[in-house]
């Protein structure tokens, strides 16, 4: 096997700070609901999982999977690991080795939508506060993509047949968790050549697929780990609507992922250092009272200076705060301009986003900076 054969288009360090705030960070969104959310939590039928055939839980035969633009068999060997399981639904590809672990419901919320269908699918999981095996976790992480999946469907008034092929790709998506940081050293090594030591994003260009792989979060855990993955699982969702990936806006792509993942769960911050080369107040905790202060204060940095930045790692750790809730103002209050502003962006060639921005919100970005901030201030609370 040749990793030369992968041209690595876009390689994200992943360098994490996992910070525990143990309070909600402001008032809850309308999306956030259980009983909204939980209609999104359909599971895929019969997905296939290495673990359910080895247990019969499943009919055979043994499937041919391909992954990493390699024979999967020989990827899961060369993984050497008698905890691998890998789960493949109908969009994505999920190798993990990470370990089971104990679901506390006060600390757990959103996770608990889907352990009732953890329940179904699994009849020994018994009592309020279940103890996962890694069996379960695999499955509960396929879930939590799933119905992620489906509200992001959701916000965007898409489904699988607004897509071509598979989400605007040729082949699914490739996810890698592992247990271990060595693990996860010895694959990257062999197949992608990156030294990324806290997690990548890749692309496959002969399967044409997209994917990231990562090692243990620091504090791993299994609402970390899920905060983790959903952050990076909201980047590929939002890359795969906007198709043309070189007119994504930093602020947007990155309000996204910390928006997804703070709605998931509150309480835990996955803060990505590739994302921002600097560390300041936005490390974890509580982000809304945070960005009413910098505005109250006049401290908040221009919308207008950093809209145009495309690398995200020229966002400085402020501007990642005011592009989470410059996202949490839109998703709240202008659906219908998103959707239209995101399809604008995916249109072949350069894009410039002013005009489109103008066009999709009806304001310019200097008006729509304005209006955001009194909303801010109305809004948000102070501590």
């Amino acid at each position: 096997m040749n990793p030369g054969s992968l041209e690595r288009v876009k390689t994200v360090n992943l360098l994490c700070i996992l910070a525990a705030a143990f309070l909600l960070v402001g008032p809850p969104l309308p999306a956030q609901a259980p009983a909204r959310a939980g209609r999104f939590t359909a599971y895929p039928i019969q997905p296939y999982c290495t673990e359910c055939l080895k247990r019969k839980l499943i009919p055979g035969p043994e499937k041919k999977l391909r992954l990493m633009e390699f024979d999967g068999k020989a990827v899961l060997d060369h993984i050497r690991s008698r905890h691998v399981i890998c789960i493949e639904t109908e969009d994505f590809k999920l190798v993990t080795t990470i370990p089971g672990y104990k679901v506390n419901p006060a600390t757990t919320p959103r996770l608990l939508l889907e352990l009732p269908m953890l329940r179904k699918r699994f009849p020994g999981l018994k009592g309020k506060m279940p103890r996962l095996n890694r069996h379960h976790m695999a499955h509960l992480i396929a879930l939590h993509m799933h119905r992620v999946k489906l509200e992001f469907w959701e916000l965007f008034k898409t489904r699988a047949s607004s897509y071509d092929d598979i989400m605007n790709r040729k082949n699914k998506h490739e996810i890698y968790l592992f247990a271990k940081q060595r693990d996860y050293d010895r694959f990257t090594d062999r197949f992608t050549g990156l030294r990324a030591n806290g997690g990548q994003e890749f692309i496959l260009h002969a399967d044409d697929a997209v994917g990231f792989t990562r090692p243990p979060p620091p504090r791993a855990g299994i609402n970390s780990w899920n905060s983790t993955v959903i952050h990076m699982w909201a980047h590929l969702l939002l890359e795969c609507q906007i198709r043309n990936g070189y007119n994504m806006p930093a602020w947007l792509d990155a309000g996204f992922a910390h928006w997804w993942e703070r709605r998931e769960h509150p309480d835990f911050n996955t803060y990505c250092f590739s994302e921002s080369r600097d560390v300041g107040v936005f490390g974890g905790g509580r982000w809304r009272p945070r960005v009413r202060r910098l505005i109250v204060s006049g401290k908040a940095e221009s919308f207008p200076d950093f809209f145009v930045v495309k690398d995200m790692s020229s966002l400085s750790n402020l501007e990642h705060g005011l592009a989470f809730s410059m996202v949490d103002y839109i998703i709240q209050n202008h659906k219908r301009g998103l959707r239209t502003f995101v399809r604008r962006l995916g249109a072949e060639g350069h894009v410039d986003p002013h005009p489109a921005f103008r066009t999709s919100f009806g304001r310019s970005v200097s008006a729509f900076d304005e209006e955001w901030q009194r909303w801010v201030r109305k809004t948000y609370p102070k501590r």
